[in-house]
């Protein structure tokens, strides 16, 4: 009884196979350095293949499994570079891996090609203490580009974005100051991950020691319009240096003036952005977001992609209006230097009065610094202009350079009152 039941176990398994083709033609093709293409002869009656493949040096098979009946070719992709591999394939004639045939012969290839040339000329440029960039000369025939880098005697590298097989240069971001690191580069030939090159040879670089400067934004800002009681563009310039402390809030005021927040409605644009930097250049659409009524909205700043890239909220207090943003932290706390321009078009009206309109900026770093701003703007009413020359006491008049003279108009003046106030005035004719 025991010798019956290890026949049938024998003859089971020999059926197994036995009832299955193996393919009797196979063959490696198409090889580069990272992949190779797998290719046999089709069998009949098959429900999928299953390929086994690994160097020859190493004791580990990996799968490729569930190949479909209908394919004779198979792509292997992520090998290592100038190494023998060998390969085999095995069929299956169920859904259940029930009954399959046995390994196919033997094939083997080496992973190396003279298609994928190796990029060449590497240089770094342009080193700062947080980045470099990596220079390199075109390729003929690229499709693109990948390049790792990682501090030097470490073993983690990192990896760059793709690269367009066009371009011979891009930044290597984010780094730590006063540290070596080394780069390399390959190249792909074509559009899939088949056609890859060796990495280069490394190319090194140092950064530079950070050295911070002072929290001193320059700032100013510009009225469109002085008439009193009149629409006006409200413009905020502010520039920063290299390596200044990055700003973590803005406010700017005024003492007079309001925000005519019941004429916009959602969506409506009510100005523009600009940030000029090294490194890139932005135009930005500032449209209105949410309204909270007639003293308070949130207005958006979209790109021309039309991506939200930040925002403002403006409001109307007691005694003139208020603007407040927060800057996102881009984790490094410091910039590279930038100009920026921010202009509301026509949606501040000026105070219903003669006299000075008083704009005050707050603008405080991410490390809590502080730094104020104030401009007096002349605000002038046209029906009005005469009465007050006629009703005020003045004791002397004074040219912008410090001289007294006569009152003149179209010049800018200084007028000291009898009660002690000093006043600038410009009276057009």
């Amino acid at each position: 009884m025991k010798n019956s039941i290890i026949s049938l176990f024998i003859l089971i398994s020999f059926n197994c196979s036995a009832q299955c083709g193996v393919s009797q033609s196979i063959f490696s093709n198409n090889i580069y350095f990272f992949s190779a293409e797998l290719n046999w002869s089709s069998v009949n009656s098959v429900h999928h293949y299953k390929i086994r493949y690994k160097q020859i040096v190493m004791n580990t098979w990996s799968y490729k499994n569930n190949i479909d009946s209908t394919l004779n070719s198979r792509v292997l992709n992520n090998l290592t570079s100038q190494v023998d591999y060998i390969w085999q394939i095995r069929s299956y004639c169920d859904s259940t891996n029930t009954f399959y045939s046995n390994w196919s012969v033997v094939d083997t290839f080496f992973t190396s090609t003279t298609l994928c040339p190796t990029p060449n000329g590497l240089s770094s440029s342009n080193i700062t203490y947080i980045s470099a960039q990596a220079n390199w000369n075109i390729l003929m025939g690229a499709n693109r580009y990948k390049i790792h880098y990682r501090i030097l005697n470490t073993n983690t590298w990192q990896n760059l974005s793709i690269v367009n097989g066009l371009i011979n240069n891009t930044s290597i971001p984010v780094l730590q100051q006063n540290t070596t690191y080394e780069w390399q580069i390959m190249a792909y030939h074509d559009s899939t991950l088949n056609m890859g090159s060796l990495w280069s040879t490394s190319d090194t670089f140092t950064t530079s020691t950070f050295i911070p400067a002072p929290f001193n934004p320059a700032i100013n800002t510009v009225l469109g319009n002085n008439q009193c009681n009149s629409a006006s563009s409200l413009k905020i310039i502010i520039d920063q240096s290299p390596n200044e402390p990055d700003i973590g809030t803005s406010t700017i005021t005024t003492d007079g003036g309001y925000f005519d927040i019941s004429s916009i409605s959602t969506g409506d644009s009510v100005g523009y952005a600009i940030l000029n930097a090294s490194s890139q250049n932005i135009s930005t659409v500032l449209k209105v977001g949410l309204i909270a009524g007639s003293n308070y909205a949130i207005i958006n700043s979209f790109d021309t992609a039309n991506n939200l890239i930040g925002f403002f909220a403006i409001e109307n207090t007691s005694n003139g209006i208020r603007v407040t943003t927060t800057s996102p932290n881009d984790g490094n706390n410091y910039t590279a230097g930038y100009t920026s321009e921010i202009n509301f078009t026509n949606l501040y009206v000026t105070q219903n009065y003669s006299g000075n309109l008083n704009i005050v900026i707050l603008l405080e770093s991410e490390f809590n610094e502080q730094i104020y701003y104030s401009d007096t703007v002349i605000i002038q009413c046209a029906s009005s202009i005469s009465e007050i020359w006629e009703n005020e006491e003045i004791k002397k008049i004074y040219s912008i350079s410090g001289k007294q003279i006569n009152k003149q108009n179209n010049i800018i003046l200084f007028y000291e009152h009898k009660d002690g106030r000093i006043t600038k005035r410009l009276i057009i004719d």
